[in-house]
């Protein structure tokens, strides 16, 4: 009976024994399961959230750049409009009130006259030039001339500016070429009135752009802009100018983003101008009759039309079987719109690492789980073997200690989907479960961290990269820039040129006329280097200009500079300054220097002399009443001067040693019967080849004047 009752105790023992390993088994299994499962749809989740945080900071990149560079260029074409509204407004006040303004007349050019702004007038087809009203109409319209002359010195884009009227009268202001040379002493004729913008701004009745042409002249790439010019109700002329598009070419050519991304710009009738791809549907045509918006391509159909709409937006298109980014943004003034392309696997490419990286992430966790619960099934198993009854106890406890953490975690993770990636883990349970919680929560912070950074340093970069762009065009266009600077004057030459260590710099030169037979010549250098220094300098050159212009006096022109910038400068900024003023006729120079590098002279006989000062004076701007000395010098014919700043002797190489005056001097020997232009580059090579891949750490200004007598 005891045996019996032994055995039906061991055999129910025995049974539950099994039942519960069976169903501990079962539910150890289950659980393994759902978390690989919860894993698996977590990474699902990442991606979704990785893919569209990226594809929105792309849009908003791409959409902000095409905006922000079709502002720009709509900025430059309403200047030049307004510019023709100028000369529109002139002469609509002539014909208003006549009796404001005399006869005058156009100016008188020859041969002698080529390459010079000038105006002139020219009659259309059929007009009576011996008529008693069109010479009183020709007479009065001559007023227009200084401000013709005026607009077209003001901006070095434009072609030439003109006003044409309805009697067949056409004035224009523009360089003298064997185009509008008079011939045998006979009158020019052009009919402006069949033209483009005559014709346009005349049927419009308001300011009315062409298309692109090219110059009759140049052979550059322009566009012609007509504004109609009423008077009493009645039309009289129409003024109108042509605008250069080859800078604008050049920097759309140039523009690129990431490794494959373009811009490009289409025009109101869907050709596209200018581009920076030549490989796919986008590349610039010459073709006038083609229409992007008529393309077999629908998506470049239908992004054209949006474009062309003056909207502004993102989409998606197919490029030479490429997927593409493309943002478009009006440029309003022409009705034009600029464009800009970007790979969408560019875009993808960051997501596509993170996604790698979860994706190992995933792999290490399921191995780590089916370990870790194999290994609690053969433990169980054991303890099942040798404790008996006793294991059913410790198998219940062992299994909810197991389970509930898991479920929490489980139940967690569904949770965090959609943009809700916040995760916290309040549970010390110290084995691998609290390991794979505290994983998955840095792995969540780690993500919305990266995509706040992306976000924000897009954002930066873009604008700080717009507003030094803008910047560096402004300082470039307040030195002068165009060489020969003075092709009509033969007893000198000059050649000048300005490279800023960063997007703008203080340095600066600027040379202008005193009279007739007096040239200035200045070179400086502002403390400090960006943008502050830029603005100094702009401010130090206007001044030095203004009073060496007044004054005629180099030291006293530098002690009215130096007391202006003192007031006010709470910066404690200053500039070293020399200043030159050269007599044409009889060689003498007048200079003063304000601590500024000693220049060089090489004379003719091929010699070369360092210039110093009586005295040494400090810089502009450091102290209140300096009284600077005017030194002077006899140039002989063919003597060269040659200004510089310190970025050149202070030029540094890999090894850290100074480029320094022996060097600077060793080259002026070498190359001292070069022509000025020439010179200035040989100098700036063998700088170059001496600081080799060193980056430049100063602004890089020389100036050089060889006088011929």
């Amino acid at each position: 009976m005891k045996k019996k009752v032994f055995n039906v105790i061991i055999g129910m023992v025995g049974i539950v024994i099994v039942i519960i390993f069976v169903l501990l088994s079962v539910q150890m299994f289950v659980t393994r399961r759902d978390l690989i499962e919860n894993g698996k749809k977590a990474g699902e989740v990442m991606e979704g959230l990785s893919e569209n945080a990226m594809h929105t900071q792309a849009h908003r990149f791409l959409l902000e750049s095409s905006q922000i560079r079709a502002r720009l260029y709509d900025e430059t074409f309403e200047a030049f409009q307004d510019s023709v509204i100028m000369i529109a407004d002139a002469a609509a006040d002539i014909y208003d009130n006549p009796e404001h303004y005399g006869q005058a007349s156009q100016d008188q050019y020859d041969e002698s006259n080529l390459g010079e702004l000038v105006s002139f007038v020219a009659y259309g087809d059929q007009v009576d030039r011996e008529g008693a009203d069109l010479q009183k109409e020709e007479a009065l319209l001559g007023n227009l001339r200084s401000t013709l002359k005026s607009v077209r010195r003001s901006n070095e884009f434009m072609t030439a500016d003109y006003f044409a009227t309805e009697s067949g009268l056409f004035f224009c202001a523009e360089s003298v070429t064997e185009y509008n040379l008079p011939k045998d002493n006979e009158p020019l004729y052009f009919e402006a009135r069949q033209r483009p913008w005559y014709t346009a701004a005349k049927e419009s009745g308001v300011p009315s752009f062409t298309g692109m042409i090219h110059d009759a002249d140049t052979g550059k790439e322009a566009l012609s802009c007509g504004v109609p010019v009423y008077s009493g109700g009645v039309l009289k002329g129409v003024a109108g100018a042509g605008l250069f598009l080859d800078t604008i070419r050049s920097d759309v050519d140039s523009f690129r983003i990431g490794e494959k991304g373009f811009s490009c710009i289409i025009n109101d009738r869907g050709q596209i101008l200018f581009s920076g791809t030549e490989d796919t549907a986008l590349a610039a045509t010459r073709d006038d009759d083609s229409d992007l918006r008529n393309s077999e391509n629908e998506e470049l159909a239908y992004l054209a039309e949006a474009a062309l709409r003056g909207e502004t937006g993102v989409t998606l298109v197919s490029l030479n079987d490429e997927r593409y980014y493309v943002a478009y943004a009006p440029m309003e003034t022409v009705s034009w719109s600029y464009l800009t392309a970007l790979p969408e696997q560019e875009v993808q490419a960051p997501t596509e690492a993170l996604l790698r990286e979860l994706y190992l992430n995933t792999q290490n966790l399921n191995a780590f789980v089916k370990q870790a619960i194999s290994s609690s099934f053969l433990f169980l198993l054991l303890i099942f073997l040798l404790m008996g009854i006793a294991a059913f106890l410790i198998s219940e406890r062992f299994s909810s200690k197991l389970v509930e953490p898991v479920t929490e975690l489980t139940e967690k993770v569904k949770n965090t989907e959609g943009d809700n990636l916040d995760f916290s883990w309040e549970l010390e349970t110290g084995d691998e479960v609290q390991v794979l919680a505290e994983a998955f929560g840095s792995m969540t912070k780690r993500m919305k961290q990266y995509i706040a950074d992306i976000t924000a340093i897009t954002a930066e970069k873009e604008r700080i990269g717009a507003e030094l762009s803008v910047a560096t065009h402004i300082q470039a266009s307040m030195l002068p820039g165009i060489f020969p600077a003075y092709p009509d004057r033969h007893e000198f030459d000059l050649y000048a040129a300005m490279d800023p260590a960063k997007e703008v710099g203080g340095d600066f030169y600027d040379f202008f006329f005193i009279d007739s037979d007096h040239l200035a010549l200045v070179i400086a250098d502002v403390s400090g280097k960006g943008v502050p220094a830029a603005l100094f300098m702009v401010i130090a050159m206007t001044i030095i200009e203004n009073t060496a212009q007044s004054t005629r006096k180099t030291d006293l022109a530098f002690e009215l500079t130096n007391a202006q910038l003192c007031e006010g400068n709470a910066e404690s900024m200053f500039v070293t300054a020399w200043i030159g003023i050269v007599n044409l006729k009889t060689g003498l120079m007048s200079w003063c220097d304000a601590g500024h590098e000693n220049p060089y002279i090489i004379h003719a006989d091929g010699s070369i002399e360092l210039i110093k000062p009586k005295k040494k004076r400090p810089p502009i701007a450091v102290s209140e009443d300096v009284h600077y000395i005017a030194n002077e010098t006899k140039l002989q014919k063919g003597d060269r001067l040659f200004l510089y700043t310190d970025g050149v002797v202070e030029a540094t190489s890999a090894d850290v040693e100074l480029f320094g005056n022996k060097r600077l001097e060793e080259s002026l020997h070498r190359y001292k019967s070069d022509a000025p232009n020439m010179l200035l580059r040989n100098v700036r090579r063998d700088i170059d080849a001496f600081v080799g891949d060193a980056p430049q750490f100063d602004d890089l200004t020389m100036l050089a004047f060889q006088y011929f007598g």
